[in-house]
C-alpha cells in the first residue's frame, strides 16, 4: 500500500472535522462484478507450446463472476458536501475459459476509499475519491506449481472511485465504478497442460477494473451544533440520545 499518499489524504481529511456538521458510522455489504485481462495461449507453432490445444495462438477473454465485499464507513457531513471513509473487505472471482478445463482466478484484498460527495438531492447523493488496496491473495488456479513461471503479483495497488449513493432513513444503496490506477503488468504463467489444454500463456497487461452495488446501514450518528454534540442512534427505542 502506497503510504505517503493515504496519510496525506487522512491528514487533511482529519483537519476539517471540527467543523462538521454531522457524523455517521454504519456497516455495509453486497456483490461486485470485476474485469481483468486476457491471456495469451502460445499454440504448437509458436515453440512455446507443445502438444496443446488448441494448436494456434489463441486469446482467451476473462468471463467474469460474481464476487462480495463488505466493511464499515464512516461519513462526515457539511451541509450537501461530505466526506467519506471506508474499510472493505473485498473479494472477487473470474475464470477464463481454457479448451479442457475452465481456470478460474481469485482475488483477496483491503480497501480503503476515501471519498468526497454532494447531495444533489434529498435522497440522491454523487462521490468521487481515491481508493488505496492491500492485496492479500490473488492466483490462478491452472498454474503449475514448482514451474518456472510462477504467478506473482503486486501486494498494493491505488484505484479512483465513482458513484451513486441513496439513502433513506437509516438504510442505503451504493453503486459505485472502480478504475485501477495501478497497470497490471504483463505475466508469463506455466499452466497446467494436461488438464487445462493450454502450456505456456501470457497474462496481458491490464487496469483492473470493478462494479459494486452495496447495501448499508447507519448505526450511529452525532449531530453537531453550537451547544455540543447530540448523540443518536439509528436503532428504533434509542431515540432520546443523550445530550452533552
Amino acid at each position: 500500500m502506497k503510504v505517503k499518499p493515504l496519510f496525506i489524504v487522512i491528514l487533511l481529511t482529519s483537519f476539517t472535522l471540527v467543523r462538521a456538521q454531522e457524523y455517521t458510522f454504519g456497516i455495509k455489504g453486497g456483490i461486485n462484478n470485476n474485469n481483468i485481462g486476457e491471456l495469451y495461449h502460445y499454440g504448437n507453432a509458436s515453440g512455446l507450446g507443445i502438444n496443446v490445444t488448441p494448436n494456434d495462438d489463441t486469446v482467451f477473454s476473462a468471463e467474469k463472476e460474481m464476487g462480495i465485499q463488505f466493511g464499515a464507513f464512516a461519513m462526515i457531513a457539511f451541509d450537501k458536501f461530505f466526506i467519506r471513509p471506508e474499510v472493505n473487505f473485498v473479494s472477487s472471482k473470474n475464470n477464463y475459459p481454457l479448451a479442457l478445463k475452465t481456470a478460474y482466478w481469485t482475488s483477496a484484498k483491503i480497501d480503503i476509499p476515501i471519498l468526497f460527495g454532494y447531495k444533489i438531492y434529498d435522497p440522491v447523493s454523487l462521490y468521487l475519491g481515491p481508493s488505496f488496496s492491500s492485496i492479500s491473495d490473488m492466483k490462478l488456479d491452472a498454474v503449475e506449481q514448482g514451474s518456472n513461471y510462477p504467478y506473482v503479483y503486486k501486494k498494493s495497488s491505488t484505484s479512483i472511485n465513482a458513484g451513486l449513493l441513496v439513502e433513506v432513513g437509516r438504510f442505503g444503496l451504493d453503486l459505485r465504478y472502480q478504475y485501477g490506477i495501478t497497470k497490471v503488468e504483463e505475466l508469463r504463467v506455466d499452466i497446467n497442460r494436461g488438464i487445462y489444454g493450454t502450456n505456456i500463456a501470457d497474462l496481458l497487461e491490464y487496469n483492473p477494473s470493478q462494479i459494486q452495488l452495496s447495501v448499508h446501514i447507519n448505526i450511529l450518528k452525532i449531530n453537531a451544533d453550537d451547544r455540543g454534540h447530540k448523540i443518536k442512534s439509528g436503532w428504533r427505542g434509542s431515540g432520546r440520545g443523550c445530550q452533552n
